[in-house]
């Protein structure tokens, strides 16, 4: 396992581990969506309240195996899906997810319609043929603003998971016509693009 990666999921525990500490502060209860779908989706789990993120996450912590390339990329989408679950009373409007679930439909039906392939761009703005979904401050004019960081990839996720188009085989499935380009990296960008491909994303 790359070292950037492994220190890439430390990292994203303890940022996960904060936003907690920050919802509970914040009075937060209850997950939103509840129950978190990701979690649902990978591991059947029903995980609806602060609490119960904090227990999942030590749970994650413990069972994680560095060896097993799909435990890793379970846990960093499933700690993806805490973070953006806890922190909609707490954090700032502009760092929740910019865009609704109606534009995704929208997405994936010119996708379908065009025989188009759907790119994220972590943090780069290199714009590819298909249709551009981007991930960091300032957006490139061609691409659609998914959010300004990383966690925001979550709502995508819960997404793709569910669309024919772009993923298949349910939950032991990959993901089709998705790619992946990253340009400035972070710890936890590392994790996360190395998850992305563990789960059939196209690594550009």
């Amino acid at each position: 396992m790359d070292k950037y990666v492994v220190r890439g999921v430390k990292k994203l525990f303890s940022l996960t581990r904060t936003k907690i500490r920050l919802a509970k502060d914040s009075n937060t209860i209850l997950t939103r969506p509840n129950p978190l779908p990701i979690i649902e989706f990978l591991s059947d789990e029903k995980i609806g309240t602060v609490d119960k993120c904090e227990e999942y996450r030590e749970k994650l912590k413990k069972s994680l195996d560095f060896s097993n390339q799909m435990s890793v990329a379970i846990t960093v989408f499933e700690l993806l899906d805490i973070i953006e679950g806890v922190k909609y009373k707490f954090e700032p409007e502009e760092y929740l997810t910019l865009i609704k679930f109606d534009e995704l439909k929208r997405i994936e039906r010119e996708a379908i319609k065009n025989s188009l392939r759907l790119n994220l761009l972590l943090l780069s703005e290199d714009i590819l043929d298909g249709i551009n979904l981007y991930i960091g401050n300032n957006s490139p004019e061609d691409a659609i603003h998914l959010g300004r960081v990383v966690s925001n990839i979550a709502f995508l996720l819960n997404f793709l998971f569910h669309s024919d188009y772009f993923y298949n085989n349910g939950k032991n499935g990959k993901f089709t016509n998705f790619a992946v380009s990253q340009g400035h990296k972070t710890l936890i960008g590392n994790a996360v693009y190395f998850s992305l491909g563990v789960f059939g994303a196209n690594l550009l």
